[in-house]
Protein backbone atom coordinates (compact mmCIF):
# COMPACT_ATOMS: atom_id res chain seq x y z
CA UNK A 1 0.00 0.00 0.00
CA UNK A 2 3.19 2.52 0.19
CA UNK A 3 6.69 2.38 -0.58
CA UNK A 4 9.49 1.56 1.75
CA UNK A 5 12.41 2.23 0.34
CA UNK A 6 12.08 5.93 0.41
CA UNK A 7 12.79 8.06 3.62
CA UNK A 8 10.02 9.12 5.85
CA UNK A 9 9.46 11.85 8.65
CA UNK A 10 9.54 10.14 12.04
CA UNK A 11 9.13 12.67 14.23
CA UNK A 12 10.14 16.04 14.25
CA UNK A 13 13.21 17.21 15.88
CA UNK A 14 11.35 18.99 19.00
CA UNK A 15 9.65 15.24 19.68
CA UNK A 16 12.59 13.49 20.16
CA UNK A 17 13.94 14.18 23.74
CA UNK A 18 15.65 12.09 26.45
CA UNK A 19 12.14 10.23 26.98
CA UNK A 20 11.67 7.30 25.08
CA UNK A 21 9.13 8.57 22.33
CA UNK A 22 6.91 5.35 20.80
CA UNK A 23 5.97 5.65 17.33
CA UNK A 24 3.85 3.99 14.56
CA UNK A 25 5.14 3.93 10.94
CA UNK A 26 4.69 1.86 8.17
CA UNK A 27 3.16 -1.15 10.29
CA UNK A 28 5.61 -1.82 12.32
CA UNK A 29 6.83 -0.25 16.24
CA UNK A 30 9.99 3.06 16.45
CA UNK A 31 11.25 3.92 19.77
CA UNK A 32 13.10 7.39 19.31
CA UNK A 33 15.32 8.73 21.68
CA UNK A 34 18.18 11.43 21.84
CA UNK A 35 21.92 10.17 23.24
CA UNK A 36 23.21 13.06 25.93
CA UNK A 37 25.45 13.86 22.63
CA UNK A 38 22.18 14.84 21.54
CA UNK A 39 22.41 12.18 18.43
CA UNK A 40 18.68 10.96 17.59
CA UNK A 41 18.53 7.35 17.66
CA UNK A 42 15.52 5.34 15.85
CA UNK A 43 15.06 1.41 16.93
CA UNK A 44 12.93 -1.41 16.88
CA UNK A 45 10.06 -0.51 19.49
CA UNK A 46 9.99 -3.92 21.20
CA UNK A 47 12.35 -5.44 23.64
CA UNK A 48 14.16 -8.79 22.32
CA UNK A 49 13.56 -10.84 25.36
CA UNK A 50 9.45 -10.13 25.30
CA UNK A 51 6.58 -8.22 23.57
CA UNK A 52 7.57 -5.44 25.45
CA UNK A 53 7.55 -1.74 23.99
CA UNK A 54 10.98 -0.32 24.85
CA UNK A 55 9.93 2.89 24.57
CA UNK A 56 8.02 2.56 28.19
CA UNK A 57 11.58 2.09 29.19
CA UNK A 58 14.19 4.57 30.56
CA UNK A 59 17.42 6.17 28.96
CA UNK A 60 20.79 5.29 30.84
CA UNK A 61 23.51 7.39 29.16
CA UNK A 62 23.55 6.15 25.78
CA UNK A 63 21.20 3.02 26.29
CA UNK A 64 17.80 2.03 26.63
CA UNK A 65 16.74 -0.29 29.08
CA UNK A 66 13.42 -2.51 29.19
CA UNK A 67 11.33 -1.38 32.30
CA UNK A 68 10.37 -5.63 31.94
CA UNK A 69 13.02 -7.43 31.54
CA UNK A 70 16.04 -5.12 32.29
CA UNK A 71 17.86 -5.64 29.12
CA UNK A 72 20.17 -2.58 28.07
CA UNK A 73 20.12 -1.77 24.48
CA UNK A 74 22.61 0.78 22.22
CA UNK A 75 22.35 2.94 19.73
CA UNK A 76 23.19 0.50 17.70
CA UNK A 77 20.63 -2.12 18.93
CA UNK A 78 22.97 -4.36 20.64
CA UNK A 79 21.83 -5.61 23.78
CA UNK A 80 25.14 -4.89 26.38
CA UNK A 81 23.27 -6.03 29.36
CA UNK A 82 21.42 -8.95 31.31
CA UNK A 83 20.53 -8.28 34.80
CA UNK A 84 20.23 -11.97 35.41
CA UNK A 85 23.71 -13.32 33.93
CA UNK A 86 27.27 -11.49 32.77
CA UNK A 87 27.14 -13.18 29.49
CA UNK A 88 24.93 -11.22 26.77
CA UNK A 89 23.15 -13.68 24.28
CA UNK A 90 24.37 -13.53 20.89
CA UNK A 91 21.72 -13.11 19.44
CA UNK A 92 20.18 -10.47 21.80
CA UNK A 93 19.79 -7.23 19.70
CA UNK A 94 16.92 -5.40 18.05
CA UNK A 95 16.82 -3.72 14.73
CA UNK A 96 18.39 -0.13 14.28
CA UNK A 97 16.93 2.01 11.49
CA UNK A 98 18.99 4.31 9.49
CA UNK A 99 18.63 8.15 10.41
CA UNK A 100 19.01 10.97 9.22
CA UNK A 101 17.77 15.11 11.56
CA UNK A 102 18.15 17.69 9.32
CA UNK A 103 16.01 20.66 8.66
CA UNK A 104 14.26 20.17 11.96
CA UNK A 105 12.79 16.56 10.65
CA UNK A 106 14.23 13.34 11.86
CA UNK A 107 14.33 11.55 9.05
CA UNK A 108 13.91 7.29 9.01
CA UNK A 109 14.73 4.92 6.43
CA UNK A 110 12.53 1.62 6.75
CA UNK A 111 13.79 -0.53 4.09
CA UNK A 112 17.19 -2.92 4.14
CA UNK A 113 19.31 -0.68 6.06
CA UNK A 114 22.17 -1.57 3.57
CA UNK A 115 20.40 0.66 0.39
CA UNK A 116 20.24 3.68 2.84
CA UNK A 117 23.56 5.27 1.78
CA UNK A 118 22.56 5.21 -1.57
CA UNK A 119 19.98 7.62 -1.65
CA UNK A 120 19.59 10.68 0.83
CA UNK A 121 16.71 12.24 2.28
CA UNK A 122 15.39 15.31 0.61
CA UNK A 123 15.89 18.67 2.03
CA UNK A 124 13.72 21.70 3.25
CA UNK A 125 15.70 24.16 4.35
CA UNK A 126 13.70 27.01 4.88
CA UNK A 127 12.46 25.50 7.70
CA UNK A 128 15.30 26.55 9.57
CA UNK A 129 16.35 29.44 7.77
CA UNK A 130 15.57 32.74 9.66
CA UNK A 131 14.49 34.41 6.82
CA UNK A 132 11.89 32.30 6.55
CA UNK A 133 8.82 32.59 8.75
CA UNK A 134 7.58 29.07 9.85
CA UNK A 135 5.01 27.66 12.18
CA UNK A 136 2.56 24.72 11.77
CA UNK A 137 1.53 21.06 13.51
CA UNK A 138 2.24 17.38 13.13
CA UNK A 139 -1.19 14.98 13.62
CA UNK A 140 -2.70 11.66 12.75
CA UNK A 141 -4.77 11.52 9.68
CA UNK A 142 -7.12 8.49 9.70
CA UNK A 143 -6.79 8.22 5.83
CA UNK A 144 -4.34 6.44 3.21
CA UNK A 145 -0.58 8.36 2.57
CA UNK A 146 -1.68 8.43 -1.48
CA UNK A 147 -5.02 10.27 -0.25
CA UNK A 148 -2.94 13.11 1.11
CA UNK A 149 -0.69 13.34 -1.59
CA UNK A 150 -3.35 13.97 -4.10
CA UNK A 151 -5.10 16.30 -2.24
CA UNK A 152 -2.02 18.51 -2.54
CA UNK A 153 -1.88 17.91 -6.04
CA UNK A 154 -4.57 20.13 -6.79
CA UNK A 155 -5.48 22.91 -4.97
CA UNK A 156 -7.93 23.94 -6.72
CA UNK A 157 -10.22 22.14 -4.64
CA UNK A 158 -9.40 25.31 -1.74
CA UNK A 159 -11.89 27.83 -3.48
CA UNK A 160 -14.68 24.95 -2.37
CA UNK A 161 -13.31 23.64 1.17
CA UNK A 162 -12.31 26.78 2.45
CA UNK A 163 -13.16 30.43 0.15
CA UNK A 164 -12.14 32.49 2.72
CA UNK A 165 -8.39 31.39 2.71
CA UNK A 166 -8.33 30.68 -1.12
CA UNK A 167 -6.91 32.83 -3.57
CA UNK A 168 -9.46 34.85 -5.67
CA UNK A 169 -7.27 33.17 -8.76
CA UNK A 170 -8.45 30.24 -8.10
CA UNK A 171 -12.67 31.22 -8.40
CA UNK A 172 -11.93 34.04 -11.05
CA UNK A 173 -12.81 31.43 -14.11
CA UNK A 174 -11.47 28.24 -15.39
CA UNK A 175 -8.01 27.89 -13.73
CA UNK A 176 -4.87 27.96 -16.94
CA UNK A 177 -3.23 25.32 -17.62
CA UNK A 178 -1.18 23.01 -15.46
CA UNK A 179 2.24 22.55 -16.75
CA UNK A 180 3.45 18.90 -15.15
CA UNK A 181 6.69 17.64 -15.23
CA UNK A 182 7.53 13.86 -14.40
CA UNK A 183 10.92 12.01 -13.47
CA UNK A 184 11.16 8.66 -12.43
CA UNK A 185 10.87 9.27 -8.75
CA UNK A 186 8.84 12.56 -8.62
CA UNK A 187 6.10 14.85 -10.38
CA UNK A 188 6.33 18.82 -10.45
CA UNK A 189 4.12 20.94 -11.61
CA UNK A 190 3.68 24.87 -11.96
CA UNK A 191 0.83 27.27 -13.08
CA UNK A 192 0.94 30.76 -13.78
CA UNK A 193 -2.08 33.26 -13.19
CA UNK A 194 -2.94 36.26 -14.94
CA UNK A 195 -3.31 39.61 -12.22
CA UNK A 196 -5.74 39.07 -9.88
CA UNK A 197 -6.52 40.41 -6.60
CA UNK A 198 -5.29 38.72 -3.09
CA UNK A 199 -7.06 37.26 -0.32
CA UNK A 200 -8.93 39.85 2.25
CA UNK A 201 -5.97 37.98 4.84
CA UNK A 202 -3.32 38.69 2.35
CA UNK A 203 -3.34 41.53 0.68
CA UNK A 204 -2.46 43.77 4.78
CA UNK A 205 0.67 41.24 4.04
CA UNK A 206 2.08 42.52 1.32
CA UNK A 207 0.66 46.28 2.15
CA UNK A 208 -1.58 46.31 -0.93
CA UNK A 209 -5.44 47.47 -1.48
CA UNK A 210 -7.83 44.74 -1.25
CA UNK A 211 -8.46 45.27 -4.91
CA UNK A 212 -5.01 45.21 -6.25
CA UNK A 213 -3.99 42.90 -8.80
CA UNK A 214 -0.71 40.94 -8.95
CA UNK A 215 0.51 38.02 -11.15
CA UNK A 216 0.87 34.89 -9.17
CA UNK A 217 2.73 31.50 -9.73
CA UNK A 218 1.64 28.41 -7.95
CA UNK A 219 4.13 25.47 -8.14
CA UNK A 220 4.24 22.34 -6.03
CA UNK A 221 6.44 18.61 -6.34
CA UNK A 222 5.74 15.54 -5.30
CA UNK A 223 9.48 15.02 -3.86
CA UNK A 224 9.20 11.74 -2.49
CA UNK A 225 6.44 9.09 -0.75
CA UNK A 226 7.32 10.84 2.51
CA UNK A 227 7.37 14.59 1.11
CA UNK A 228 5.05 17.34 -0.44
CA UNK A 229 6.17 21.08 -1.54
CA UNK A 230 4.22 23.56 -2.56
CA UNK A 231 4.46 27.11 -3.00
CA UNK A 232 2.47 30.44 -4.29
CA UNK A 233 4.29 33.32 -5.30
CA UNK A 234 3.00 36.90 -6.19
CA UNK A 235 4.83 39.37 -8.28
CA UNK A 236 5.04 42.73 -7.09
CA UNK A 237 7.19 44.80 -8.94
CA UNK A 238 10.89 43.33 -7.93
CA UNK A 239 9.41 41.31 -5.12
CA UNK A 240 8.02 38.03 -4.60
CA UNK A 241 6.13 37.21 -1.71
CA UNK A 242 5.95 33.50 -1.49
CA UNK A 243 4.02 31.05 0.83
CA UNK A 244 5.88 27.97 1.26
CA UNK A 245 3.92 24.99 2.46
CA UNK A 246 5.86 21.64 3.46
CA UNK A 247 4.14 18.37 3.64
CA UNK A 248 5.88 14.99 5.73
CA UNK A 249 4.01 12.16 4.93
CA UNK A 250 4.30 8.82 7.00
CA UNK A 251 2.11 6.05 6.47
CA UNK A 252 1.08 4.50 9.74
CA UNK A 253 -0.46 1.75 8.58
CA UNK A 254 -2.58 1.57 4.84
CA UNK A 255 -5.46 3.77 6.04
CA UNK A 256 -3.53 5.66 8.32
CA UNK A 257 -1.15 8.50 7.97
CA UNK A 258 0.95 10.75 10.35
CA UNK A 259 1.24 14.26 8.86
CA UNK A 260 3.55 16.91 9.87
CA UNK A 261 2.73 20.31 7.84
CA UNK A 262 4.43 23.64 7.90
CA UNK A 263 3.24 27.11 6.41
CA UNK A 264 6.76 29.01 5.40
CA UNK A 265 6.75 32.69 4.32
CA UNK A 266 9.36 34.85 3.16
CA UNK A 267 7.74 38.48 4.63
CA UNK A 268 5.55 39.72 6.93
CA UNK A 269 7.73 37.82 9.96
CA UNK A 270 5.18 39.18 12.54
CA UNK A 271 1.95 38.45 11.19
CA UNK A 272 0.06 36.18 13.10
CA UNK A 273 -1.65 33.24 10.75
CA UNK A 274 -1.43 30.61 13.14
CA UNK A 275 -5.41 29.99 13.52
CA UNK A 276 -6.39 30.68 9.75
CA UNK A 277 -4.20 27.70 8.53
CA UNK A 278 -4.66 25.74 11.63
CA UNK A 279 -8.20 25.63 10.54
CA UNK A 280 -8.03 25.24 7.19
CA UNK A 281 -6.01 21.73 7.69
CA UNK A 282 -8.29 20.71 10.13
CA UNK A 283 -10.70 21.00 7.82
CA UNK A 284 -8.72 18.92 5.11
CA UNK A 285 -8.02 16.36 7.54
CA UNK A 286 -11.87 15.97 8.09
CA UNK A 287 -12.23 15.49 4.55
CA UNK A 288 -10.24 13.21 3.74
CA UNK A 289 -10.53 10.94 6.99
CA UNK A 290 -14.23 10.65 5.34
CA UNK A 291 -13.34 9.66 2.02
CA UNK A 292 -11.09 7.07 3.84
CA UNK A 293 -14.27 5.65 5.51
CA UNK A 294 -16.75 5.73 2.22
CA UNK A 295 -13.60 3.59 0.77
CA UNK A 296 -13.49 1.35 3.38
CA UNK A 297 -17.21 1.10 3.22
CA UNK A 298 -17.67 0.55 -0.44
CA UNK A 299 -14.55 -0.13 -1.90
CA UNK A 300 -12.53 1.94 -4.56
CA UNK A 301 -14.44 3.30 -8.04
CA UNK A 302 -13.42 4.57 -10.90
CA UNK A 303 -13.18 8.33 -10.56
CA UNK A 304 -14.14 11.37 -13.43
CA UNK A 305 -11.29 12.85 -14.02
CA UNK A 306 -10.47 16.21 -14.98
CA UNK A 307 -7.37 18.06 -16.32
CA UNK A 308 -6.95 19.26 -12.76
CA UNK A 309 -6.09 15.72 -11.78
CA UNK A 310 -3.17 15.28 -14.31
CA UNK A 311 -0.39 15.90 -11.34
CA UNK A 312 -2.27 13.39 -9.03
CA UNK A 313 -2.59 10.70 -11.79
CA UNK A 314 0.90 10.76 -12.42
CA UNK A 315 1.59 10.71 -8.60
CA UNK A 316 -0.46 7.44 -8.10
CA UNK A 317 1.53 5.87 -11.58
CA UNK A 318 5.14 6.73 -9.65
CA UNK A 319 3.90 5.07 -5.82
CA UNK A 320 2.25 2.20 -7.99
CA UNK A 321 5.32 1.37 -9.63
CA UNK A 322 7.87 1.90 -7.13
CA UNK A 323 5.40 -0.55 -4.97
CA UNK A 324 5.48 -2.81 -8.17
CA UNK A 325 9.48 -2.62 -8.18
CA UNK A 326 10.25 -3.50 -4.64
CA UNK A 327 7.40 -6.47 -5.03
CA UNK A 328 9.38 -7.84 -7.93
CA UNK A 329 12.79 -7.11 -6.11
CA UNK A 330 11.77 -9.10 -2.89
Amino acid sequence: MYPTHCWYVAATSAEVTGTPLGRRSLDRGLVLYRTPAGRAVALEDRDAHAPYPLSLGQLEGDLIVSSYSGFAYAPDGRCVRVPTQASVPYDARVRAYPLVEQDGLVWVWFADAGLAGLRQPPRAPWLADPAWTTFGDEWTTHAGALLLHENFADITHVAVVDPIIAPPALSAGPVPRLDVEVSETSVGFSRDYPPAPLAKWHAPLVGAADDEAFAQREEGRFVTPGLWVDSWHVYAGEDTFTFRFTHGVTPIDATTTRHVWRVSRNFAPSADLTSLFHEYYRRVREILETMQRVLDQDGPRPLVRVATDAAAIQVRKIVGRMIADEKEGS
